[in-house]
């Protein structure tokens, strides 16, 4: 809507000769607002570039200062790809355009549709093209082809430019001032037919909703249009040459396919090959009643205007277009009346016949779809899988319809008169089940009965091929029709299916729903003419009140569902937004903690935030849930540890005088189960506090016992329970107990509500009984799956830190998250470097290679995943890999593994020590000296006796370097240093071990200007230590070959 109020705009405005600012709502790449590891050669210039002035839709579109359309999107693209700043202006016509070229008025003209072949001016490759097509309207009734001498074939004078001159000298042209005036005389029916670009003929029907008017299908090629930029320069027209060469496909698709719409393809009428006896039958029965349901969507029905709708109608409008009939419906309610009508010589066409191989193909037309049949029910439909399990139970469908074939002849089948009744027995209880095709009770519950039906299981396995059924009377009526349908393309007959399943509700906006417009006139028959016009007039009002009342309760409902969607976007964003300040309180206090273990204050400032976390947790859980995004990750789980992890972690938490809290199992546990164990630990954690929000003193107990089938997990406290009154609302959202309330118990009211909905998705049940001063029992049952026994964990001794020589970069635009990380891995051994944005961590790692990035998901411009992309890009023809990690406040990125496909795995903030151990013990440091085997075999070519006087004299020389250096810079010799890094750069050249050539480089720049280089020359006295202390390792055996 948008884009037609935009189009309208233009078509009155005026533009002048003046400046315009290209306006683009293209989402561009990131990569192409990066800047280019090369300079480009229009970075930073400033370049004046003119335009057609004529308002010309899709191309120039002209509102007010701004400049839409094609060129304004290619315009805006170049310009973030190259640097370059554009200044538009509009001229008259091309001559005008081409002529400020040549005195030096302007830079480039943009868009131009035919090069110049003069000398003096360069035109670069076409950068859009798009083929000339053939339209016409379905409403057009003249026996013309486009090829006939008295076709009327309207152009615009800009394409018929563009049409091949042997194309335009066989036909006869109205030429117009745009395309749009050419269609609109299509539309008013003045011309048969329009030749348009398809770009700007998809791009103004689409606006103008205009659905009658379809493209020709056929092997005449018009000719094409194709865009061109202009300018004076030679090397201006190769650096535009480039610039286009190198906009992404996914820009140039995206322009493309905002401004084309594909139309419906159709041959041109008339063009069927039809017999002499055919033409004659075409020519006796110009017209050709139907029978059709009027409530059978979306095959066929009568909309709230009166109009036959429906694909199959669709199929007969393309049929008659090809061949010049006309189709008019009879309407029944049921398929049985339809067949009645056939057989009466009624009507010569039963819309829509099902095959079931009875015979019905030779009085049917080829298949034009497929369709399954299913069995529906009212309410949940488990435990019900097949026609067993409706033994005795009554099923309705309608007469005739081939559901009566699927149906075992033991059933009980109760038929209807039309859908409407069927499906308002099934709601209404009056029977079991319902037997109908997908498409049509897809459409029908979804509209009317969405939360009362529901899906059973499929009546046969069959897709059951659906045609078009013919009078057996009517051989030839059958031999055209089947000529008419194999003339429609196969793509447009796709789309027409697409279209038609898709939809949600009949039409496309102009109708409304289905609704019976016959009414049953034969009670008052006799009644008299007074009381008639009263009762219409009743029936006129009550009608009238009732679509008042539908649009309000429609509007209420949108206005509902827009709150809940506000409401669950609010409880994202909320609780991703304070996972971040999060990430500093139990970061920091994780340290504190591990710093000073006895300082009880800091253990329960943890313990307080963690249970914030939690709280933050079920929020995004319960937005998840809404969103029907919630999911679950199940793992092998040895439950023995997962009850010991249970028992260490609570017991301590509870208050000296509070309640004694206790685990046991109560049979002997399997060694693994599948089982999602981080869901189970909330629940269990959820349950555990809730009982000990109510159990000041006493028991708080929990039992784990397994069976054949079953996991059952029970917490039981001695509090002071819950009255019954207050029970049946537990596991609502929101909820919080007024008894609770009373003993001012905290909560967020979700804990219990999540809890089932995790236990109903993993496949269980959660119970819970209570009573009132004896306290409450809450069991969770589940299915239990076995798994493989977990390998057995080696013990290993926590330290506080691990020594490690990785090269660690952590880069996150929220200072307090990189001063957290920064100090968590500085106590787990690991120096690392922290940039503010992705460009300097970008920088940083082109020169000095990495072993792991932590890379915050979320920065802005550049984000994450562009870091990751690019790190990736660099790594191509390197031979190490970087371990990438994406930082992230969204829970949920993990379960999205093609949101994170270039980095190696995700951590969810706030990150703990025990993850960043976990990710620093499993990742080896790349080993600088992994060659210095073969570079001593090659020194010593290939001869072991030379080896010891190599690495001797290797040895004495780095040793005296390394003391040299140590004492300069003690003295802050300057000269000395830059001459002794000089000489032990020799050394790391001979050895081919770039990391300590490059350090000597860097110290010797240094040195010279007298700059602070103590960390590079301790990096260098490490690195030199490390290869001294191999070089002591080797003799001439170590090479023995």
């Amino acid at each position: 809507m948008r884009l037609l109020v935009l189009l309208l705009t233009l078509l009155f405005s005026l533009p002048g000769h003046a400046d315009w600012r290209a306006v683009s709502s293209m989402p561009l790449p990131q990569e192409l607002m990066m800047p280019g590891g090369e300079s480009l050669p229009l970075q930073g210039k400033t370049l004046r570039v003119g335009v057609l002035q004529a308002s010309s839709a899709p191309w120039n579109m002209f509102v007010g200062k701004d400049l839409y359309g094609i060129n304004a999107d290619y315009l805006v693209a170049l310009g973030n790809l190259t640097g370059a700043h554009f200044i538009i202006s509009s001229y008259p016509d091309a001559k005008a355009l081409l002529n400020a070229l040549r005195q030096g008025k302007a830079d480039v003209a943009f868009g131009v549709s035919q090069p110049p072949s003069t000398a003096d001016l360069y035109a670069t490759r076409a950068w859009y093209t798009t083929p000339l097509r053939i339209y016409r309207s379905r409403q057009n009734r003249r026996p013309v082809m486009f090829n006939s001498q008295d076709a009327r074939i309207a152009v615009s004078a800009a394409t018929l430019q563009q049409v091949t001159p042997e194309f335009m000298r066989h036909h006869r042209w109205e030429s117009y001032s745009s395309d749009l005036q050419a269609l609109y005389t299509l539309l008013n029916q003045q011309n048969d037919y329009v030749v348009a670009d398809e770009t700007s003929a998809g791009f103004l029907l689409s606006q103008l909703q205009q659905g009658q008017i379809y493209q020709i299908a056929s092997p005449l090629d018009p000719g094409e249009l194709s865009l061109y930029a202009v300018t004076s320069q030679a090397a201006l027209r190769d650096a535009l040459n480039l610039a286009i060469r190198q906009l992404p496909i996914e820009v140039v698709n995206g322009i493309q396919g905002r401004w084309s719409s594909q139309l419906p393809r159709y041959l041109d009428t008339n063009t069927l090959h039809l017999t002499a006896m055919e033409k004659a039958w075409l020519h006796q029965h110009p017209q050709v009643i139907y029978s059709a349901l009027a409530d059978n969507y979306p095959w066929s029905y009568r909309s709230a205007s009166g109009e036959a709708r429906g694909y199959s109608i669709d199929l007969l409008n393309a049929i008659g277009q090809s061949t010049g009939l006309r189709f008019k419906p009879l309407w029944v309610n049921n398929p049985q009346q339809a067949q009645q009508q056939v057989a009466a010589g009624l009507a010569q066409i039963e819309l829509v016949q099902p095959l079931s191989g009875n015979g019905d193909a030779e009085n049917s037309t080829l298949p034009v779809w497929r369709a399954l049949w299913g069995v529906y029910l009212r309410g949940p439909t488990s435990g019900i899988t097949g026609w067993q399990n409706l033994q005795g139970l009554r099923i309705g469908i309608r007469r005739g319809d081939l559901a009566q074939q699927l149906v075992p002849p033991e059933l009980k089948v109760q038929p209807f008169n039309d859908s409407q009744t069927l499906y308002a027995a099934l709601a209404n209880g009056q029977i079991d089940a319902l037997v109908d095709n997908v498409l049509s009770a897809r459409w029908m519950i979804q509209s009317r009965y969405s939360e009362a039906l529901h899906f059973a299981f499929a009546a046969s396995d069959t897709a059951w091929p659906i045609a078009i059924g013919v009078s057996a009377q009517q051989p030839l009526l059958r031999a055209i029709l089947d000529k008419g349908l194999q003339q429609i393309p196969p793509d447009t007959q796709q789309r027409m299916r697409d279209a038609w399943s898709n939809e949600n509700q009949p039409g496309n906006g102009d109708s409304g729903p289905i609704t019976p417009l016959l009414l049953t006139l034969a009670a008052i028959a006799l009644a008299a003419i007074v009381l008639l016009l009263a009762l219409l007039i009743r029936r006129w009002r009550q009608q009238r009140q009732e679509a008042r009342q539908r649009r309000q309760l429609e509007q209420e409902r949108e206005a509902a569902q827009r709150a809940n969607r506000m409401k669950s976007q609010f409880l994202a964003s909320v609780s991703h937004e304070l996972r971040t300040p999060m990430q500093a309180i139990l970061g920091l206090l994780e340290l504190e903690l591990a710093r000073r273990p006895q300082m009880e204050s800091l253990a329960l400032i943890h313990s307080s935030a963690t249970t914030l976390m939690t709280l933050l947790n079920d929020l995004q859980d319960h937005s998840r849930i809404e969103n029907q995004t919630f999911s679950l990750q199940p793992a092998p789980l040895d439950l023995t540890q997962w009850l010991h992890d249970i028992e260490h972690f609570w017991t301590p938490l509870m208050r000296p005088d509070g309640p004694r809290f206790s685990v046991k199992a109560l049979t002997p546990l399997p060694a693994a189960v599948l089982l999602d164990g981080g869901r189970l630990q909330q629940i269990a954690t959820n349950l555990i506090s809730n009982a000990v929000k109510f159990t000041a003193q006493g028991t708080i107990t929990l039992t784990l016992a397994a069976s054949d089938d079953w996991l059952t997990l029970c917490v039981t406290d001695s509090g002071s329970g819950i009255p019954p009154e207050e029970q049946a609302r537990l596991f609502e959202p929101w909820y919080q107990t007024p008894s609770g309330r009373a003993r001012s118990v905290q909560g967020s009211g979700l804990g219990l509500s999540i809890c089932r909905e995790i236990a109903l998705r993993m496949g269980g049940d959660i119970q819970l009984r209570s009573a009132p001063h004896k306290g409450t029992e809450v069991t969770l049952t589940l299915p239990l799956h076995l798994a493989e026994a977990l390998p057995t964990a080696v013990p290993q001794t926590e330290t506080h830190s691990l020594p490690s020589r990785l090269r660690v970069a952590v880069v996150d635009d929220h200072p307090t998250n990189l001063l957290v990380i920064q100090q968590q891995l500085s106590w787990l051994g690991v120096k690392a470097q922290t940039f503010a944005d992705g460009r300097a961590l970008l920088q940083a790692a082109a020169t000095t290679p990495f072993d792991i990035i932590f890379i915050d998901y979320n920065m802005p411009h550049p984000d994450g995943p562009t870091v990751a992309r690019i790190v990736r890009r660099r790594e191509r023809h390197a031979a190490r890999r970087t371990r990438l990690i994406y930082c992230s406040a969204d829970a949920q990125l993990p379960q999205q593994p093609q949101a994170w496909r270039d980095a190696d795995e995700v951590m969810i903030k706030p990150v703990g020590l025990h993850a960043l151990r976990s990710v620093l013990a499993t990742s080896a440091p790349s080993d600088t000296l992994a060659d210095l085997d073969q570079q001593l075999w090659q020194l010593a070519s290939q001869d072991a006796t030379f080896l010891p006087a190599i690495i001797a004299t290797l040895r004495n020389t780095l040793q005296e370097d390394s003391r040299a250096l140590q004492q300069a810079l003690t003295q802050q010799q300057w000269q000395t240093l830059a001459k002794r890094a000089h000489r032990m750069k020799g050394s790391w050249l001979l050895l081919g071990i770039n990391e300590g050539e490059q350090l000597c480089q860097r110290l010797g720049e240094q040195a010279l200007a007298h700059d602070d280089c103590k960390e590079t020359v301790n990096l260098l006295l490490l690195l030199t230590g490390n290869l001294l202390a191999r070089l002591e390792d080797y003799d001439a055996s170590t090479f023995a070959h």
